[in-house]
């Protein structure tokens, strides 16, 4: 899985497909993270998120992990502060070793297939604090009626278009809420987008 071949043209992209709805779900619970003192962001692509929580936090040390080296260039050029710039992948790579008070996993958690979803989560879940925030933008499943029928046909054209470009490994979304639950997390707040296409979630460890 390498998002490298999209990394130039990811903002574009997303403002083409999506508008503003997929940034209006990252920042959501950006409040959420006013106390943390030690962040991680994981898969943070372009850095749309980096850009605003470094306009509310221009002090706090934030960490940034993705395994695309040109997607780590073009959030690098919008960085600032005390920012560390990581290229691992995940699956293979080991956690840089801190305790986390917060965890942002925007766009990343539904690129994995289920039993890779389970690694990950637990993975970073060993490197937060106990009393831990995790915010996570994912694609959401609506209960029924005319918006689930639109979700999984618009599921199932991403991924596709996904799985061409950047040899994505999940072939359909897997809600992680049970991963989440299991590693101590409960949720705290969720907010649905586009009719619940997408979710924003905040998830409280403790």
């Amino acid at each position: 899985m390498s998002f490298d071949r999209l990394a130039p043209h990811y903002r574009w992209l997303e403002r083409l497909l999506a508008g503003e709805v997929l940034q209006q779900a990252r920042v959501a619970h950006l409040a959420a993270l006013d106390q943390a003192e030690n962040i991680l962001l994981v898969g943070e692509g372009p850095g749309r998120f980096l850009q605003a929580l470094r306009a509310r936090q221009p002090a706090v040390p934030i960490t940034v992990i993705d395994a695309s080296t040109k997607m780590l260039e073009v959030a690098r050029a919008v960085g600032s502060g005390p920012t560390t710039f990581i290229q691992a992948d995940l699956i293979r790579d080991p956690l840089p070793t801190s305790e986390w008070d917060a965890i942002v996993t925007h766009c990343f958690l539904d690129c994995f297939a289920p039993l890779s979803l389970t690694q990950v989560i637990e993975k970073l879940a060993r490197g937060a604090t106990p009393r831990a925030t995790w915010l996570i933008t994912d694609f959401g499943l609506p209960p029924s009626g005319w918006r689930r029928q639109r979700a999984r046909l618009a599921h199932a054209l991403m991924y596709r278009t996904f799985r061409i470009a950047t040899r994505l490994e999940a072939k359909q979304w897997a809600d992680p809420s049970a991963n989440l639950i299991e590693n101590g997390f409960q949720l705290a707040t969720r907010r649905a987008f586009s009719h619940g296409l997408i979710q924003a979630d905040h998830w409280q460890r403790g």
